[in-house]
């Protein structure tokens, strides 16, 4: 009720009597309004109230009011008939759950993505939303740097053992060329945690530099990585959308030009390159309400709501990949950053990678339930399309055909488990905030992008200043421990002398 406060009972129209109902298996005693004096829809959507009804955090108080009231007014009609169909239609009303999606900008037109509320029901219906979605990406014509499969990287890759800091070394290789598979990783996984290896982490690395290119012959063959994500409501549980991440692993990620022409060395370059793109659907998958397109690391990316994303004639929706960075956008063109200095190039003249496999990645690859995460909410205005399905009465897209449809499959996937990093600087997929959490709900504008790079932007350049600055402070801890002991000790020393000389029997 502590929504209904400020409001006079003239606008609302009731009266001024408050009732019990009599307790009952199904609900406890509740306060409410005389059934006589309840407004019905139509006068709630004429009055002042009106703004209030609209409202979804409200709407399951008002359902409440107009559910028990019809309970009430149909008391006496069902007694002479002894009928139950009217009270049981009711209750059932109000055992059904609230499943509107819930939108963070005020006024979004939440009717638009009203939902069943329930998650796909199978593993192929999910299959099924994931692959029908999957994006087409659009490569810059002067791309050098392409997509490849995990398992392709591996085996051309050695795990190290790395020293942290500027001056960073290998300290020994824990896995040769041609031996790492995700059965080797889970091994060094193990052995690195039973190792208290200070100051130092493991690292995949590319060893041949012609391996960079990735697999630009097989561009359409190189899977897409999918990762499924149920959103709730972290106060209610409510259901509110289903989020699948599409993850693109590249095998290396090249350095700037700034500028767009000033050669800047290994600037940004390193190998192995993880990046994503989310949609973000109601909880069936049955419309699509937005997509979220990431670059470096996430923090520069944008919401697009579902009437403003690119689609292909298929109806699936399109991302532009930044030369050399690889950052994903929605629209061809110069993205500025970073004081203008480090601008994103995009275009829609170069190769294009329509995906002809979605992997679904697990830990185990048997396509159990969904994780749970707090939905963080979005940069959405609530509209809505219907979503690409692939069984009879799916929608086509907006030209009228389908078109071709990648397939689907949930495959294990050991490597999620390794928890280095893939090149220096990107982190482990599971140990990403985006992938263990719901997608970031804000959009970071362009005046963001260039004038407050490091909030945040280009951790890695400074990083390693940072594990210098960590390994001199742990290294005068390990100092001040010594000299801490040292004087312990000394004075251990001299109270046993004293103790000595004390005791010694005087003559």
């Amino acid at each position: 009720m502590k929504l209904l406060r400020g409001i006079s009972r003239a606008e609302l129209g009731v009266g001024r009597k408050l009732i019990k109902l009599p307790s009952s298996s199904h609900h406890a005693q509740t306060p409410l309004l005389r059934s006589q004096s309840l407004p019905s829809n139509g006068l709630l959507k004429r009055s002042r109230f009106a703004r209030l009804y609209d409202v979804p955090a409200t709407r399951p108080v008002v359902r409440q009011f107009q559910a028990f009231a019809r309970l009430r007014s149909s008391a006496a009609e069902q007694q002479q008939s002894g009928g139950r169909t009217q009270e049981a239609e009711v209750l059932r009303d109000l055992k059904a759950p609230d499943t509107t999606p819930d939108f963070r900008r005020a006024g979004s037109n939440n009717g638009q993505a009203s939902t069943s509320g329930r998650l796909p029901q199978t593993v192929q219906e999910l299959q099924d939303i994931i692959a029908s979605n999957c994006p087409v990406f659009y490569f810059h014509p002067e791309e050098r740097y392409f997509p490849c499969t995990v398992q392709w990287f591996l085996e051309r890759s050695e795990l190290q053992l790395i020293r942290k800091g500027w001056r960073r070394r290998v300290l020994r290789v824990i896995e040769q060329v041609g031996t790492l598979n995700g059965e080797s990783l889970t091994r060094a996984e193990a052995w690195f945690g039973a190792h208290p290896f200070k100051r130092s982490f493991m690292m995949l690395r590319l060893v041949d530099p012609r391996h960079r290119s990735g697999q630009p012959d097989q561009l359409n063959q190189v899977p897409i990585y999918a990762h499924a994500k149920e959103v709730v409501d972290p106060h209610s549980g409510r259901r509110t959308a289903l989020e699948v991440n599409y993850m693109k692993f590249l095998a290396y990620n090249g350095s700037y030009k700034l500028f767009g022409w000033i050669p800047a060395g290994d600037l940004g370059a390193h190998d192995a390159d993880w990046e994503h793109v989310t949609m973000r659907l109601t909880p069936d998958g049955r419309r699509v309400l937005g997509v979220y397109y990431s670059a470096h690391r996430h923090q520069d990316g944008v919401w697009r709501s579902a009437k403003d994303v690119p689609r292909s004639e298929g109806g699936r929706p399109l991302a532009h990949i930044a030369v050399n960075g690889h950052g994903s956008y929605p629209t061809a063109g110069t993205i500025p950053r970073i004081f203008f200095a480090a601008n994103d190039q995009t275009s829609n003249q170069g190769a294009v990678w329509d995906p002809e496999h979605c992997v679904i990645v697990t830990n185990n690859g048997d396509g159990g339930a969904l994780p749970k995460v707090e939905d963080r909410g979005s940069d959405l205005d609530g509209s809505s399309y219907v979503a690409l399905r692939r069984d009879a009465d799916s929608a086509l897209g907006p030209q009228g055909t389908e078109g071709r449809q990648p397939a689907a499959a949930f495959e294990p996937a050991k490597w999620l488990n390794y928890s280095g990093r893939w090149g220096t600087t990107v982190e482990a997929p599971a140990r990403q905030d985006w992938f263990a959490r719901a997608e970031n709900p804000v959009s970071r504008t362009w005046l963001q992008q260039v004038l407050f790079p490091l909030a945040p932007g280009i951790e890695s350049i400074y990083e390693p200043a940072m594990e210098e600055v960590e390994e001199a402070l742990e290294r005068g801890r390990e100092n001040m421990e010594h000299m801490q002991s040292e004087v312990r000790r000394e004075a251990d020393e001299v109270q046993r002398k004293v103790e000595s000389w004390v005791k010694w029997p005087k003559k």
